[in-house]
């Protein structure tokens, strides 16, 4: 009786709790025809409320008395196939002219309010049940207005504007297609040194704010100057964020330097949190980073001859020693893709890269958009639908399974993955952010090299003129995107190792699923043969002295020998052509068979399996899937839910109805004869938060 008791209380008050806290999930059908509602009426933006980087987004009003420029772009394939299903309408909008002010100039100066057209290309589904998510797209800094005699570009244009937000509309329209309300918006603005010498995101957040404060007033049933109908079809609490190039670089400004994504930014703005971030070949040119506190993709093409160093890979790189709080990010290495390929209103990229046999044969335009519909399709469902299988298929797409090998292509085109899961479902042993690392790991056990070169590398690029003895991390020598803090292992004797011992009380690894690591191979060490991949062994050992191996895997992508020319430096002696990036190596935990896991004395790398080698190598780290939390073995099948959470954070709630079930389960000791074993575990209550959409999955 007493089992029931607690077991109905959980009920009661697990379903009163629904029912005042969770939000129906949208139906995320293909729509199957365009729909574009009448042109409503609208207010230009001078008669909008006024907007800054404080005031939050005004109530709706009713709806205004002038007309809108608004023009719908045809529905159906963009391609021109007419067996492809019709996509919905792309609607290019003119919500008026915002004045931007440029607090650096005294308000008697002729720069200090900045002109700027509030223009874009909406989409929306046409089928599903709505509010749909959001997603916000920002172009790069592209030519926008002519230049003078002077080579500047003038603003406002005196000519012909280039609208690079249009290179987007093919995604609006695609993603609107999965179910998605998608915008792009012109930020030639936020570019341009024809008004004065911008200071680096104050034009953007106004811009992005005018848009998205009309886009709120819209969805709420208030003016709409966007052409479709919006009112409960955009989700506002719902949103994500964009960017190509620089656009990727000003998307995760906006999101964490200025804060749109805490969990207050509705109540402030009336839109938001910012949930997810993808970055398309980011470029770090102004902002800079310092990392970010969601969701994140990165989308890094391989024959960038805009961004040659890849350096986006930074917006990964910065999560890594965040282990506490850090939340899941994933890049793609795309295998023959240029930079301005992802827009389709621009021209190649301006330079070739000659010297990267690897980059002869280039990814089509049309080859690179299309992957960029499918990835972002699987990113935004990764973030946004309500069932966990979809979301778990989603993160699969995106090459985030862990308890799979790393692959080396995803949705259909060859590359690289680095993928880090959340800080809940990682558990570091070495990345190294730090020399003492060599020494202590992050468990707090001895480091051992036994047979090995072992030299630590901090992050950031430095010549050995700056660093002596930094010869071995060939900074100047050769480009590992990021420039990351790794070490370089280096062995001439088959069987060397590097040996992490893991203290009593910290070996319980029971809960995770993989072994992860990130390594590349060093294409200028003469101890690697050229041209051909490395392996090697990791042995792990439990306390009661059981050991068992595992050999990578062959053609393991990430121990693949790069590719490139070597050539001689006058001033650095050998150098590389090629790129050499750092990614994901996994091992399955089931595979070492006969060692227990919840007591684990030692993880070592063995270098066994060729007589010689050097490597660059970092994060390693044991990690598992959200929903291997609530795996238990043998039970009958349990139901799985999702709540979302609007009003208090899935961490504080699951927190509160967890330490209620704590309390019933003490309880129900009291009177252990009144319920079988198999009784007990099956009426289990198991409560898991998942903060990327601020949700409680409960299994019972």
């Amino acid at each position: 009786m007493m089992v029931r008791k607690w077991k109905f209380a959980a009920v009661v008050f697990l379903a009163a709790f629904a029912a005042a806290c969770r939000v129906p999930p949208p139906a995320l059908d293909t729509p199957t025809r365009a729909v574009v509602a009448p042109s409503p009426t609208m207010r230009t933006v001078e008669e909008l409320p006024a907007l800054s980087a404080t005031s939050p987004a005004e109530a709706p009003t009713t709806a205004p008395e002038s007309t809108p420029a608004v023009e719908s772009a045809p529905a159906g394939d963009p391609t021109g196939d007419p067996d492809t299903p019709p996509l919905p309408a792309g609607v290019r909008y003119d919500l008026g002219e915002l004045s931007v002010i440029q607090e650096n100039f005294p308000p008697d100066s002729r720069f200090r309010e900045m002109p700027v057209r509030l223009e874009g290309v909406l989409s929306v589904p046409d089928a599903g049940d709505g509010p749909h998510p959001v997603v916000l797209i920002l172009h790069g800094s592209h030519a926008g207005c002519p230049l003078n005699e002077f080579g500047v570009d003038v603003w406002p244009c005196p000519g012909e504007e280039q609208l690079n937000y249009l290179g987007f509309e093919y995604l609006v329209r695609e993603l609107a297609a999965r179910g998605f309300v998608a915008l792009a918006i012109n930020i030639n603005a936020e570019n341009t040194f024809g008004f004065g010498e911008p200071v680096a995101g104050e034009r953007l957040l106004q811009i992005v704010d005018a848009h998205l404060s009309a886009l709120a007033m819209a969805a709420a049933g208030g003016s709409n100057g966007f052409g479709v109908a919006l009112e409960g079809v955009a989700d506002m609490r719902r949103l994500a964020f964009a960017g190509h190039s620089r656009g990727g670089e000003m998307a995760n400004w906006l999101a964490t330097e200025v804060g749109l994504d805490r969990p207050i930014s509705y109540a402030e703005r009336g839109y938001g949190p910012v949930s997810g971030l993808l970055l398309v070949a980011p470029a770090l040119a102004t902002v800079g980073t310092n990392g970010t506190n969601v969701p994140l993709a990165v989308i890094l093409p391989s024959c960038d001859a805009d961004v040659v160093d890849l350096h986006g890979q930074v917006f990964y790189d910065q999560l890594r020693p965040a282990v506490d709080s850090n939340p899941p990010a994933t890049t793609f290495y795309l295998e023959g893709a240029g930079h301005n390929g992802f827009n389709s209103a621009i021209g190649g990229d301006l330079f070739g890269l000659p010297d990267r046999p690897d980059c002869e044969m280039l990814m089509e335009p049309g080859e690179q958009q299309a992957f960029l519909v499918d990835y972002a399709d699987a990113f935004l469902t990764s973030l946004f639908s309500f069932d966990p299988m979809s979301r778990e298929e989603a993160a699969a797409a995106l090459g985030m399974e862990v308890q799979a090998p790393a692959p080396d292509e995803l949705l259909g085109s060859p590359g690289l993955v680095t993928t880090m899961a959340a800080a809940d479902d990682r558990r570091a042993v070495f990345i190294p952010a730090g020399e003492e690392e060599l020494t202590t790991n992050r468990l707090g056990g001895p480091v051992t090299a036994t047979g090995l070169f072992v030299r630590y590398c901090r992050e950031g690029y430095f010549l050995p003129a700056d660093e002596p003895g930094s010869e071995p991390c060939k900074r100047p020598n050769l480009t590992v995107p990021g420039n990351p803090s790794m070490v370089v292992l280096g062995w001439e004797e088959q069987g060397s190792e590097l040996s992490f011992a893991v203290p009593e009380g910290e070996g319980d690894l029971s809960r995770f699923t993989t072994l992860s690591l990130r390594a590349a191979v060093d294409p200028l060490s003469p101890l690697n043969e050229s041209g051909e991949p490395q392996r090697f062994s990791v042995r792990i050992t439990d306390r009661a002295g059981n050991s068992a191996s595992v050999v990578t895997r062959e053609g393991e992508p990430a121990l693949r020998y790069p590719v490139g020319l070597t050539r001689d430096s006058e001033f650095f002696g050998e150098v590389f052509s090629g790129l050499v990036p750092m990614t994901t190596i996994r091992i399955p935990l089931a595979a070492f068979e006969g060692v227990e896991m919840a007591d684990v004395a030692e993880i070592a790398l063995v270098f066994d399996q060729t007589e010689s080698g050097t490597l660059f190598l970092g994060d390693l780290e044991v990690v598992r899937n959200i929903l291997a939390r609530l795996d238990v073995a043998d039970l009958a099948t349990r139901i799985t839910t999702v709540y979302r959470l609007h009003n208090a954070p899935a961490v504080d709630v699951a927190t509160a109805i967890n330490n209620l079930l704590d309390r019933q389960r003490d309880l129900n000791q009291a009177a252990p004869e009144l319920v079988t074993p198999y009784q007990q575990i099956e009426r289990e209550v198991l409560i898991e938060p998942e903060q990327v959409t601020n949700s409680l999955i409960v299994s019972a």
